[in-house]
């Protein structure tokens, strides 16, 4: 896996991801997928994104995934872990929408369109692949959700990846 990231990596940060980071303390999980996901999240946040290397970024998108939970208790877990963190928001958007915004270009919408009729999986994640794909400033889309980090893969230089690949291509590329 070829990585050639500047520093800082500007990381968009998936829902997936946020929910994952309210749960790096607990041990009661028996998933080891949900494992493989705390224990390289746990490396990410202590190093790179600790030291600088790498910027979290998220934006309105995530938070109104979070807002539309039906489970009272964990939004608002989620919603508090959100407000712990120090992300950027910016929001390059198709509808739904929250201002303020920059629409997206009709190449950018069509090619979303495809891409979410190839993988019907990801109809729910059109959004937040329009905001962490067209924007300049993101180099990766980290998620936990396999379906979007290998259906996908790449969109223009945003690489989508789960967290043990962006661990690996980050430290083959030290």
């Amino acid at each position: 896996m070829k990585c050639n990231f500047k520093s800082p990596i500007n990381i968009f940060i998936d829902t997936s991801i946020v929910n994952n980071l309210l749960d790096l303390d607990k041990r009661e999980h028996n998933d080891p997928t949900w494992e493989k996901n705390v224990r390289f999240l746990k490396i990410l946040i202590s190093g790179p994104v600790m030291s600088g290397e790498m910027v979290l970024y998220v934006n309105p998108s995530v938070k109104n995934q979070i807002n539309d939970m039906n489970d009272i208790k964990r939004k608002e877990e989620l919603l508090s872990k959100f407000g712990e963190f120090k992300f950027e928001e910016f929001n390059l958007t198709i509808f739904p929408f929250t201002f303020p915004a920059t629409f997206i270009a009709q190449e950018h919408s069509d090619l979303i369109e495809t891409i979410c009729k190839e993988h019907s999986k990801l109809e729910s994640d059109r959004k937040i692949i329009a905001d962490a794909a067209f924007n300049e400033k993101i180099h990766v889309l980290l998620t936990t959700d396999k379906n979007l980090a290998h259906q996908v893969r790449k969109i223009g230089k945003v690489r989508f990846f789960l967290p043990e690949e962006l661990w690996e291509c980050y430290s083959l590329s030290r």
